[in-house]
């Protein structure tokens, strides 16, 4: 038992030493981890603002002259594409297979003087509520010169129903259906601050440590290798942490907000931290086997811009070729940038989706922390 107190000691004693050393450079290590992501949010964040021929597919219930002309009103713009205009089981189908990202279901009483109930409900796939909200925005502008209103509901628990109109249906909040790319993009840009700052956090400072005799001067002393490790991964991941505080400030001083007020960030600060840990493990163990500061940038690009990429940061799993997808379910990072979008965008975060997200990132946590204890205890 004392053991494990005295290990606990002394990563808290590497730890304080590891945030000194980047205190005294934070500067330096501010601009280096955060240069490139607010590159691509600044300069990116306006692209697909509007999207256009957003691909939907119609369900014409009523099949009356004013749903027609509705639907002539739809295909004379070019802000969605109507890709069919079938049955409620087919149009489902598309939805779930990614073919369409809207499936707008125009229910009997539409055109009705006389009724008051919803007229069209809209149902969209989750992955794409960016496109989804930007043909939400325009449906409702021409459902309006109709009289008719719309309701928008998650495809998640549609797809499983006989009839797209039961009233079984739960009605889920689109709180960020006419969010910008940009606030499309933040979720990503997080995700990749997290693993920039654990990659120039523990792993860099393993490396500079050999290089300056550090390390040897650590193994002179009763400081066990696991206390080390312990130290650099707490700090790497605090590091990131403190990236993302700075970023989410950038963000909304560019407009973007979360939708699911403070108790949000208080998620995104969780997932952040959940996620760092794993990285920072997964950088000591790389710095562990390499000797060069150069070649160790390019092998951490290599292990960590395909998982950022395939993670759906910059375009929504859905439109991915099949093998992507594949990579894309096991992919880490997947999981913080979905978490992290639907806070910002949908403003909610179902249990079953904290389950699952915090399982597979702890999970990923402690595998890359097993491996970075024996890699760093093999080869230091």
């Amino acid at each position: 038992m004392m053991g494990i107190e005295n290990t606990f000691i002394d990563a808290y004693t590497i730890f304080r030493r590891e945030m000194l050393v980047f205190k005294s450079n934070i500067r330096a290590n501010t601009a280096r981890a955060l240069i490139f992501p607010l590159i691509i949010l600044i300069f990116f964040g306006n692209l697909g603002s509007t999207s256009s021929n957003v691909p939907i597919a119609v369900v014409n219930l009523a099949n009356n002259p004013q749903s027609l002309q509705f639907i002539n009103t739809l295909e004379s713009h070019s802000a969605v594409s109507i890709k069919a205009i079938t049955n409620e089981n087919s149009a489902m189908t598309m939805l779930g297979s990614g073919s369409v990202y809207v499936v707008l279901v125009i229910a009997p009483d539409f055109g009705s003087p006389s009724s008051s109930a919803t007229s069209i409900y809209e149902y969209y796939s989750s992955s794409d509520i960016t496109d989804a909200g930007s043909a939400l925005s325009f449906i409702q502008l021409q459902a309006s010169n109709f009289g008719a209103h719309i309701i928008s509901r998650s495809s998640v628990q549609s797809l499983s129903l006989p009839s797209a109109t039961s009233s079984a249906v739960k009605e889920v909040s689109l709180s960020g259906t006419k969010a910008s790319y940009e606030e499309f993009l933040v979720a990503g840009v997080l995700a990749m601050i997290v693993v920039f700052g654990t990659m120039f956090g523990g792993g860099f400072s393993v490396i500079t440590d050999r290089q300056l005799g550090t390390m040897k001067a650590f193994f002179i002393t009763p400081v066990t290798k696991t206390s080390i490790i312990l130290g650099k991964m707490f700090s790497g991941t605090l590091q990131a942490v403190l990236y993302v505080i700075v970023t989410l400030i950038i963000a909304f001083m560019l407009g973007s907000s979360v939708a699911m007020g403070i108790i949000g960030i208080v998620w995104i600060f969780l997932l952040s931290f959940v996620v760092a840990l794993g990285f920072s493990a997964l950088s000591i163990a790389l710095a562990a086997n390499l000797k060069k500061v150069e070649l160790y940038a390019i092998i951490a690009n290599v292990f960590t811009l395909p998982l950022w990429f395939l993670s759906g940061a910059f375009f929504p799993a859905s439109s991915m070729p099949a093998w992507m997808r594949v990579i894309n379910a096991v992919d880490p990072l997947t999981y913080a940038v979905n978490g992290i979008r639907s806070i910002m965008l949908n403003g909610t975060y179902p249990l079953s989706m904290i389950a699952l997200q915090f399982s597979v990132l702890i999970g990923f946590a402690i595998v890359m922390f097993v491996i970075c204890l024996k890699s760093f205890k093999n080869t230091i």
